[in-house]
């Protein structure tokens, strides 16, 4: 799908393209680039991804913690919308300095849809978490967060042609950010 991007495409017609890249890509499928939106306008554009995502975090928010229900909703939401952004930011000066900055918007649009899927599962596991015994839950949590890292790690590989090893210095540098922001984002909620 090149060009897909391209001004004439429908927003609906790109955001039905990345679902389909975040299915594809959730499956360890490589094709799924194809579908991720490859410009600088397409990168921009599968941050719809973000809003998309914002009711499955606020279900698993409210789920974990209450959090809809109580006055660190504001707190909550503006971590929420760093976390959409510091990453693909910061993302680019380590795709810089791997040589691989040309193709880093292709990693960013993969990246943000394939967050539907991450979404999917860690909310799939919290419901289920919710009515299963405390142990099984826990496990089923655990393993959900697993392939979150998982399909990072396969996204980043592919959309940017590098080592797994270098791959994992992406996924590393995703969760110091969002372990980082969550810290903050619990102590001004608190």
């Amino acid at each position: 799908m090149p060009g897909l991007s391209a001004p004439r495409v429908s927003l609906e017609t790109q955001i039905a393209a990345g679902l389909r890249a975040a299915w594809l890509l959730g499956q360890g499928r490589e094709e799924g680039l194809r579908f991720t939106l490859l410009s600088i306008e397409g990168a921009k554009r599968s941050f719809w991804a973000g809003a998309i995502c914002l009711l499955p975090f606020l279900l698993i928010r409210a789920l974990a913690s209450g959090v809809l229900l109580s006055h660190s909703l504001p707190v909550e939401l503006i971590g929420y919308v760093l976390g959409w952004v510091v990453f693909p930011l910061a993302s680019l000066s380590l795709a810089d300095a791997s040589g691989r900055g040309p193709l880093w918007p292709v990693f960013v649009a993969a990246w943000n849809w394939t967050n539907i899927a991450q979404y999917a599962a860690l909310l799939l596991a919290t419901l289920l978490g919710g009515v299963l015994p405390s142990t099984l839950g826990g496990t089923l949590t655990l393993a959900a967060f697993g392939y979150a890292l998982w399909m990072e790690w396969f996204v980043t590989k592919t959309a940017l042609r590098v080592s797994g090893a270098r791959a994992v210095l992406f996924v590393l540098l995703d969760m110091s950010i969002g372990l980082f922001i969550a810290s903050i984002v619990s102590r001004l909620a608190s």
